[in-house]
C-alpha cells in the first residue's frame, strides 16, 4: 500500500514543481535588482488557471504526504 501511494505523491511532486516554475511573478523579485525594469508584465490569460491548479495540487500533495506517514510500509 505504501508504494501505491509514494507514486502519485513522487508524480506531483514533479508536476507541482513544473506548474510553480511556469507562474509569472508577482513581484520583480531578484529580476529588479539591476535596475533594468524589464517589461514582462502579463494581465489575464493563464495566471489564474495555474495559480489555481497549484492550490489544488499543493493540497493534494499535503494530504498524500500525510498518509504516507499514516500507511505501514
Amino acid at each position: 500500500m505504501f508504494w501505491i501511494v509514494l507514486a502519485p505523491f513522487v508524480l506531483l511532486s514533479f508536476a507541482l514543481t513544473a506548474i510553480i516554475l511556469l507562474q509569472e511573478p508577482k513581484q520583480g523579485g531578484l529580476g529588479d535588482l539591476g535596475g533594468g525594469g524589464g517589461d514582462f508584465s502579463t494581465s489575464g490569460g493563464t495566471a489564474g488557471g495555474l495559480h489555481r491548479m497549484t492550490i489544488y495540487l499543493g493540497v493534494i500533495w499535503g494530504l498524500l504526504a500525510l498518509l504516507l506517514q499514516l500507511v505501514p510500509r
